[in-house]
């Protein structure tokens, strides 16, 4: 990475949270800026691989990397994805190892080509934050909140003020720097901030989800299904609950159900596998009711998606930048979060390797970009399923019928499969061959060759 133009101060920048997107923000500012420091609420340092942490409430259900994430981290920290399977996360073939079901078709699965990774969030964050924090000039502050913005007298953003955490009635310490970047989540205080210094609050896109996950690890080999790592049943408008159950680090497998409006999954073990009996497949039913938990229920209640429209204000203050789920947060059953977070670090890194015009500006329109093909695909899910009228039933139908498409024929299922992990647009879904396949009757349909 090159060094930033001088027209933009690069002594200090300061980056608010230390999940994956800052993570990802500092391991790009680093290359642009002569230090940097990490300001952190909870304490993180100490944690294993194993352990999270407050500020990600979502942290004990399932997860893994869509095929985009892996390469947009491969960019930012080469050797990523070998590091974290030598320490014990699961490597999957997504089209030969993963079984998706949705209205009750499957995916038609065949090798793909397509290498992904499996392991519980604070695994791969604590392997990100290790290569981070090995990088020169890298500060960590811990236990330390944001308390509010620093600006001169042209309104431009020139630091934070910060205090210990949980204690903002103490006098704040000012923490100057010539760039802040907040990424302290969907519950950001940005906005507000802004708002303090006479500047306007970033539009809100909002998409209703609500939807409730429940979560519990179990000890399971990863061979337990055969050659599957990965089962995810699909939520529908007519059955609207849904399950992943994955294989994670350390010979383990995470079971997350998910339920919307009023079917929420219940918390007592008992309740908790006879939801899981109403949605899974049989195979996963039987070890379920072996398998050793290895930790208790916890639960993560999601409203709704937000995007925060940055790119649409005008005359936003130099200094400061949104990032991560700050910036546009979607219902974690798409597996986007992450793609997101370190795809809008590496246009940042872009913008700063080519400095023309307002950093602001530039940053905001690439991390829209970044943000839109997921942003529309998640809430075109959470529309169906959460909405009632013409235009649900259209998508629910409409997917549906892909679905069974996909069920039979491997060029469908390829084209599907690359959307859901984001390798394709969902435009590929508009090939003359798949709309055939969708639009004629089954039982004149001829299956493709592989």
């Amino acid at each position: 990475m090159r060094r930033a133009d001088r027209q933009i101060r690069t002594h200090h920048a300061v980056v608010l949270g230390s999940g994956m997107a800052g993570l990802s923000a500092a391991a790009v500012l680093v290359g642009h800026f002569d230090r940097v420091t990490l300001v952190e609420r909870d304490t993180v340092s100490p944690l294993t691989s194993g352990q999270g942490h407050r500020g990600v409430p979502q942290s004990s259900h399932a997860h893994g990397l869509a095929f985009s994430a892996v390469q947009q981290l491969e960019r930012l920290f080469p050797g990523l994805f070998r590091q974290c399977v030598t320490a014990g996360a699961v490597q999957m073939e997504a089209g030969s190892q993963g079984r998706a079901i949705y209205h009750g078709h499957t995916l038609r699965q065949a090798p793909s080509d397509i290498n992904t990774l499996l392991a519980t969030r604070p695994f791969l964050e604590y392997e990100v934050r290790r290569r981070v924090l090995e990088l020169p000039r890298i500060t960590l502050r811990e236990n330390t909140e944001a308390a509010g913005l620093i600006a001169d007298a042209s309104g431009d953003v020139r630091g934070v003020q910060v205090c210990p955490a949980g204690m903002t009635a103490l006098a704040p310490e000012n923490l100057e720097a010539d760039l802040v970047v907040d990424a302290t989540g969907r519950g950001a205080r940005s906005g507000a901030w802004l708002e303090r210094l006479g500047h306007p609050r970033a539009p809100e896109e909002r998409v209703k989800a609500d939807v409730t996950y429940a979560s519990r690890h179990f000890a399971l080999s990863p061979d337990v299904l055969g050659n599957d790592r990965v089962v995810l049943v699909g939520a529908t408008s007519a059955q609207p609950r849904g399950l992943i159950f994955a294989a994670q680090e350390r010979n383990t497998w995470v079971l997350s159900l998910q339920g919307y409006g009023n079917h929420r999954p219940p918390g007592d073990p008992a309740g908790f596998l006879a939801y899981a009996a109403a949605v899974a497949p049989q195979d996963i039913t039987h070890h379920l009711h072996t398998a050793t938990p290895v930790d208790e229920i916890t639960f993560h209640r999601f409203p709704c998606g937000i995007r925060r429209r940055y790119d649409k204000l005008h005359g936003f203050p130099a200094g400061l930048l949104v990032i991560g789920d700050a910036l546009c947060s979607v219902n974690p059953v798409y597996g986007s979060g992450t793609a997101l977070a370190v795809g809008q670090a590496n246009a940042l890194d872009t913008c700063l390797n080519r400095p023309d015009g307002s950093l602001a500006r530039r940053y905001f329109r690439a991390a829209h970009r970044v943000t839109n093909l997921p942003w529309w695909l998640a809430a075109c899910g959470d529309y169906s399923l959460t909405r009632q009228g013409k235009r649900s039933r259209l998508l629910g139908n409409g997917f549906q019928r892909l679905m069974a498409a996909a069920e039979r024929d491997p060029r469908t299922a390829s084209a599907v499969l690359k959307s859901l992990l984001l390798v394709e647009s969902p435009l590929s879904l508009t090939r003359p061959h798949i709309l055939r396949q969708i639009l004629t009757p089954a039982r004149v349909r001829q299956v493709s060759p592989a």
